[in-house]
């Protein structure tokens, strides 16, 4: 008799994590999702309208509470009783309650950021998410559709042909080069001027570089974020071979979910061995020129003063995922007139903004919810400017600022770089114009 709940794309070690946990509850002081439903900001659709959550309802959706029905969904297909009698059956009914439970997380990391026996929340949440997308109990909602989306290589069924249909006729891009600038499908398609302050950035600063064109499909996050593994592989070998023949030897990010994705899960799913590139996050790559002597501040020749408030919301993907909260910080204070400001919750254990793990898609009133703490967050600290470098975040959070009374702008860190060197960021007439957020 087959497992009412199989071990299927769960490792060994995170079979043992679900044993880690101590129930402490610490997660609980940090889960976003948990807090919303805790104190009826947010009721899931699997409720009765006009329901009122109870404790053990908002429990249910916490991170400790997914990692005990876990631990009892895998003890009673594989425990000792099992091993002796048999699996237990679990009724399919619980095991989609779990599913909807699981899904409603943002896999943000703040809960193994927290977690005092050093859990890996993020990828037991993604190995139960992959689990459920082979037993055809996920994904969730609209996340079904990210399959037929990318059948066009990239997640908005754009054509790949246009793919640098946003690049201005006098930036230079490389045949070959040995620094290659991987663009992601929401600069490419929808938020173009981020992808031109970027383009524009490295153009000013003598950085030769080149890009992949319509040879670049999408990361594949938004897949192997909501456990539709399908086409992992296919998309990553092909990114990276496309990347070798090109040259490159460094691939910069701007996207923080590209990167992460990259950084993380592409080694998982390449057949070359290591990755043939360095991954860097842009803001990363400049300190690094910067340290070697090869970039000084003023060569970012700034003209204009910003004269602003900003505060910088570190994304989960760069942030707590990678570890990058420094450098992108560095760039921001080089700026002139900018005074820059941090909010209470910040770098690893900063809010989420609530687009991440499929929710922007699935559960996009949780989404919003979460949007507005964010932005509340900054306006606790005088902060005129949110700034990040992740698209997604921004067109979250900007939903968030226009569903609410504020005067809080949001920014990519590019464009205000961009804007702070004097730099041309209008975005050529295209395809997608009508399209950009």
């Amino acid at each position: 008799m087959k497992p009412s709940m199989t071990s299927e794309r769960f490792t060994a070690v995170q079979l043992m994590e679900l044993d880690a946990c101590t129930r402490c509850n610490e997660c609980l002081n940090w889960c976003p999702v948990y807090e919303e439903i805790k104190t009826g900001q947010f009721t899931p659709a699997e409720m009765p309208e006009g329901h009122t959550v109870t404790e053990q309802e908002a429990l249910d959706y916490s991170p400790r509470n997914r990692i005990m029905t876990l631990k009892d969904f895998i003890n009673k297909g594989y425990g000792w009783r099992a091993r002796l009698f048999g699996p237990k059956h679990i009724p399919e009914e619980d095991i989609l309650k779990f599913k909807d439970q699981l899904y409603h997380c943002t896999t943000c990391g703040a809960c193994g950021s927290v977690c005092e026996a050093g859990i890996d929340t993020v990828e037991i949440w993604e190995s139960a998410r992959a689990n459920m997308v082979i037993n055809e109990r996920g994904p969730y909602g609209k996340q079904s559709g990210f399959m037929d989306l990318l059948k066009s290589h990239n997640v908005f069924a754009a054509d790949q042909k246009d793919r640098l249909c946003w690049i201005p006729e006098d930036i230079h891009v490389e045949d070959t080069a040995e620094v290659g600038y991987f663009t992601g499908c929401t600069a490419a398609y929808r938020m173009q001027k981020v992808g031109v302050a970027t383009v524009r950035v490295l153009d000013a600063l003598n950085i030769p570089f080149t890009m992949l064109g319509e040879e670049e499909w999408c990361c594949a996050s938004v897949a192997v974020r909501t456990g539709q593994l399908g086409i992992a592989k296919e998309f990553v070998n092909h990114n990276v071979n496309a990347a070798k023949k090109k040259g490159i030897k460094k691939m910069v990010y701007a996207c923080a979910g590209c990167h992460r994705t990259t950084i993380i899960d592409w080694p998982k799913f390449y057949e070359g061995g290591e990755l043939p590139f360095k991954v860097y996050a842009l803001s990363e790559y400049l300190c690094e020129l910067m340290d070697e002597g090869k970039l000084k501040p003023e060569d970012f020749k700034f003209k204009n003063s910003l004269d602003k408030v900003v505060t910088f919301h570190d994304s989960c993907h760069t942030g707590r995922h990678v570890g990058i909260y420094e450098e992108p910080r560095r760039i921001l204070k080089l700026i002139p007139g900018i005074k820059f400001v941090e909010m209470e919750r910040n770098r690893s254990y900063q809010r989420c903004c609530g687009a991440g793990g499929g929710i922007k898609a699935g559960v996009s009133d949780l989404a919003l919810k979460l949007a507005q703490e964010r932005v509340r967050d900054a306006e606790k600290v005088g902060a005129e400017v949110m700034t990040c470098t992740c698209p997604f975040c921004r067109r979250n959070i900007m939903d968030g600022i226009n569903s609410m009374d504020t005067n809080v702008v949001f920014e990519d860190e590019m464009v205000l770089l961009a804007e702070a060197m004097g730099l041309d960021l209008t975005v050529p007439q295209n395809p997608y114009t009508d399209k950009n957020m």
